[in-house]
């Protein structure tokens, strides 16, 4: 989750510098200025701040802050160059303590110390700040403690900001979410709804928001999973920005999560049309996809365009997907014709030698399987190969080429998957040799 923190230190400073005008201004309509001492004190903190002396001013500060009275305008005003001087160190996390002081000291007096404007602008700041604390830390009780300061700091901003507006509400809900996913194994699923919420409002106040809404949104949404919600905000998304291939990528994948294999088929062609999701993977995946939902004869046009066409990649397992859809299409002999294509590609692939001998097995039509099978075998790189034996064996049996397939029962029983059949098989075909050799005898 991004934080929210996007250059609060200018606009903190901006406030803060501005604070010896805005301390007249204070004084007329509040009754409120700072003390003689503080007052002829501040040109000096403003100074070593400017030279970069930040430890001069710091003490400066400090001292002064230890000489005001208790409670008094003097010591929420110096808290608040204690902040500045803070911030321009970089020291972010100091920065809270007096920035809580000063408010504090300003909440409690009626009229407060601050203006309304800069009251505002100070919680929204604190929020800030404990939003970013909390992000970067991975201490979990500190992460636990900085969010629940944050959302009271925002909610209390939203209380008394005259009208709230889009990057509040963004932030608010990044919160929120935050909140919700500290448990990623058990989100709290109340405040995801209330981080809904924030969201739409946020969306109301823009006639074009941000991407960051629809992407906070559909967070959401999936780990309520409201996956058909979030498949309609995706669609809202991809017609507002096609041009962004990660869009279309989630619009597919939660097609594919309800089960609308159709739906994901035509999102990614929609997106190759607009140049995305045309990568050797993406096409394969579009495959895939028209296989799954049966779609045979437009999976296989695909896979012999993309395997002729360099469009998906040309291995043997590619082949052999060609081969197994044209297989469902009933078109034994193209299936063959796939798979003889792929082992000249790959010579080495005896599996590729190994699946057209069950085609022909099917077929039948066993001188061929048996020459087949056998060029299997004398490639290697077979996934089974107890099954190859095994194949061979019963196949040179049907064709009465007993010593062949005594051989490949012998091969086959020397695997453990294939031992119980290689065994059966081989005592069957001694006995068989047994009776010729017996009948040649008597002849």
């Amino acid at each position: 989750m991004p934080t929210p923190f996007n250059s609060p230190l200018r606009r903190f400073l901006s406030l803060v510098a501005a604070a010896a005008l805005t301390v007249s201004v204070a004084a007329q309509e509040r009754n409120y200025s700072p003390s003689d001492e503080t007052a002829e004190a501040l040109p000096k903190v403003k100074e070593a701040a400017d030279a970069k002396k930040y430890p001069e001013a710091l003490a400066l500060i400090n001292g002064l802050i230890a000489k005001a009275t208790p409670g008094s305008y003097d010591e929420a005003i110096l808290n608040q160059y204690k902040t500045q001087i803070l911030l321009q160190q970089g020291e972010y996390a100091k920065a809270i303590e007096p920035i809580e002081r000063s408010l504090a000291l300003s909440d409690s007096k009626s009229p407060p110390y601050f203006e309304d404007r800069a009251t505002r602008d100070l919680y929204f700041f604190l929020f800030q700040l404990y939003f970013q604390e909390a992000n970067n830390t991975k201490n979990a009780t500190l992460i636990t403690t900085y969010y629940d300061k944050a959302q009271k700091a925002i909610e209390h901003w939203l209380k008394i900001v005259p009208e709230t507006n889009p990057d509040a509400q963004m932030y608010y809900a990044q919160l929120l979410i935050s909140r919700a996913m500290l448990n990623d194994k058990n989100p709290d699923k109340a405040l995801l709804e209330k981080a809904i919420k924030e969201i739409d409002k946020g969306m109301l106040l823009s006639a074009r928001p941000k991407d960051t809404f629809y992407l906070l949104k559909l967070v959401c949404l999936q780990q309520l999973e409201r996956n058909a919600e979030s498949a309609e905000l995706m669609e809202l998304v991809v017609r507002q920005k096609p041009d962004n291939s990660n869009y279309w990528q989630q619009l597919a994948a939660l097609y594919l999560s309800l089960g609308k294999d159709l739906r994901a088929i035509i999102t990614i062609e929609r997106a190759q049309a607009h140049g995305f999701m045309n990568t050797p993977k993406d096409n394969f995946n579009l495959i895939g996809i028209y296989f799954n939902a049966a779609q045979y004869e437009k999976a296989a046009e695909l896979l012999d365009k993309g395997l002729h066409g360099g469009l998906i990649e040309n291995d043997p397992r590619n082949w052999e997907l060609l081969s197994s859809a044209l297989q469902q299409m009933q078109r034994p002999m193209k299936a063959i014709e796939a798979l003889q294509e792929g082992a000249k590609a790959f010579p080495k692939a005896g599996q590729l030698e190994f699946l057209t001998a069950q085609q022909y097995i099917q077929l039948e039509k066993p001188e061929e399987a048996l020459r087949h099978i056998q060029l299997a075998i004398s490639k290697g790189n077979l996934a089974k190969p107890y099954q190859a034996y095994l194949s061979l064996s019963f196949t040179a049996y049907q064709l009465k080429k007993f010593d062949i397939a005594l051989d490949a029962a012998k091969k086959a029983a020397e695997y453990p998957e294939g031992a119980k059949d290689g065994k059966n098989m081989e005592k069957a075909l001694e006995e068989i040799i047994r009776d010729r050799e017996a009948k040649k005898n008597k002849t």
